[in-house]
């Protein structure tokens, strides 16, 4: 026969598992994942208040506030910081071309010959689209870190040029010290004058949206060439 429980053990067996189920619950919701990563390095603090969160990047970079509210959460000192680096101690305007574009990589050859090669520095300085330079200077033109549709000449001032106009704007300073000068100059700036620019970003885009199919793609992107260590960027320039 079964046995008969008291009602008096009954009500505490009640109450003992009611005090066990509020102790868990009261562990779980004071549980926070970020207590499990390390002290030393804090990667995110939330502020309820602003709504807004802080970065921790490490010690050569501040915390920077970023707003958790925002549609896109882009983080100011990866790029903007960045991007002033890049022309604290150099004021050479910087090309960014597609880095596995075989096409792009050969006008940066080309630029490299014509841009007083006899000298240790030109007139330009480049970084590949893909690297950080490259994402932070595209952001600071307005344009997506990841925009690899065309090629871009930012300068010093803060100013930006795409497509058509940044090819002509280019070669208006190529050829110094070849005998591209001073046709190319000239030409440039005849064609940046006299065609419209509808007419060459429409031949500018054909191109440059089927330059894999006409000239192919390399497996890897070039970032750096040591023959002209005075005119490519590292990824992260010096402070």
């Amino acid at each position: 026969p079964a046995k008969e429980h008291a009602p008096g053990n009954m009500s505490k067996n009640v109450l003992l598992c009611a005090a066990l189920l509020c102790s868990a619950t009261r562990q779980a919701m004071s549980f926070s994942p970020l207590s499990a990563l390390p002290t030393s390095r804090p990667i995110l603090q939330l502020r309820s208040c602003s709504m807004t969160a802080e970065i921790g990047l490490g010690a050569d970079m501040p915390n920077q506030q970023l707003d958790v509210g925002a549609s896109t959460q882009t983080l100011l000192p990866t790029w903007k910081g960045l991007a002033e680096r890049v022309f604290e101690k150099d004021q050479r305007p910087v090309i960014l071309y597609d880095g596995v574009c075989n096409l792009c990589n050969g006008g940066v050859n080309f630029m490299l010959d014509f841009d007083e090669p006899e000298k240790l520095k030109g007139n330009y300085r480049f970084a590949a689209l893909q690297s950080e330079v490259g994402k932070a200077l595209l952001q600071r033109g307005g344009r997506a870190h990841d925009d690899l549709s065309s090629i871009v000449l930012a300068t010093h001032d803060g100013r930006t040029f795409t497509e058509s106009e940044a090819i002509l704007r280019i070669g208006q300073k190529l050829g110094g010290g070849t005998l591209l000068w001073p046709w190319a100059p000239f030409a440039s700036t005849v064609a940046l004058v006299a065609v419209p620019g509808f007419v060459r970003d429409n031949v500018y885009r054909f191109v440059s949206k089927n330059r894999y199919h006409f000239f192919g793609q390399s497996d890897e992107c070039r970032l750096w060439d040591d023959r002209f260590d005075e005119r490519f960027i590292p990824d992260i320039p010096d402070a």
